[in-house]
């Protein structure tokens, strides 16, 4: 019981982290194009 819960928590928190760092990076991105104008890339 003690493998399988840090397994799960071992394989739980770097996607959540993986998927948290790459919604950060995505809105960064968005705003830095929407505050810097859509025409200059």
């Amino acid at each position: 019981m003690n493998l399988l819960g840090s397994f799960a928590f071992g394989g739980f928190v770097p996607s959540a982290a993986i998927a948290g760092v790459i919604l950060l990076v995505g809105l960064g991105a968005f705003f830095y194009l929407g505050i810097k104008g859509p025409t200059e890339y």
